[in-house]
């Protein structure tokens, strides 16, 4: 039930203004020092990645190290190729606040699927081995935002927050009385 004398006011504040979830799979190719034989396993490791706002979207910068175990000369030898990959992705963003500011607007991006190979094929024309790596990205936009709330005069209501103030205390003090170790 809403008052005779509520009041409704104009806020600004920071919130959510905008979010969005990409999934993507993508394929890096490595050139090993050595002509492979074959392919012993693949992984990645040290990733980091930011977000910067492009439009209506966030474009993700990511970098991360790829290492690819393999084997050379007839299955004799084996070791560890190193890269270092980088990627950019867009992420759109979705349910967008209409009273958004996009003045000192933060992007927030994190991982909701860390980079995992999935896939590693040795090309033996070219000696390359192409890794297929899947990975997800959130992404939020927070910015400053107007919230319309309801309001009421507290003079006018003076028992009544009085009342919960009291039967406030009251409940804090006989818990924290039972919280006393003897």
């Amino acid at each position: 039930m809403i008052a005779s004398d509520s009041i409704c006011r104009e806020i600004i504040t920071h919130a959510v203004c905008g979010k969005g979830t990409k999934y993507s799979t993508e394929t890096f190719t490595i050139r090993p020092d050595h002509l492979p034989t074959t392919v012993g396993g693949c992984w990645v490791m040290n990733h980091h990645c930011k977000g910067e706002l492009v439009d209506h979207a966030v474009e993700v910068h990511g970098r991360f190290d790829l290492n690819l175990w393999y084997s050379y000369d007839d299955n004799s030898q084996t070791t560890v190729a190193k890269d270092a990959v980088e990627y950019t992705l867009v992420v759109p963003l979705h349910e967008m606040d209409p009273h958004r500011s996009f003045d000192e607007a933060l992007v927030d991006v994190r991982m909701i699927q860390e980079p995992n190979c999935l896939d590693a094929v040795l090309n033996d024309a070219t000696h390359e081995v192409a890794v297929t790596v899947t990975m997800g990205h959130q992404a939020e936009l927070i910015g400053r935002t107007k919230l319309w709330v309801l309001t009421c005069d507290p003079t006018k209501h003076k028992e009544s927050f009085s009342d919960f103030s009291e039967s406030y205390l009251e409940e804090e003090s006989v818990a924290e009385s039972s919280n006393v170790v003897r």
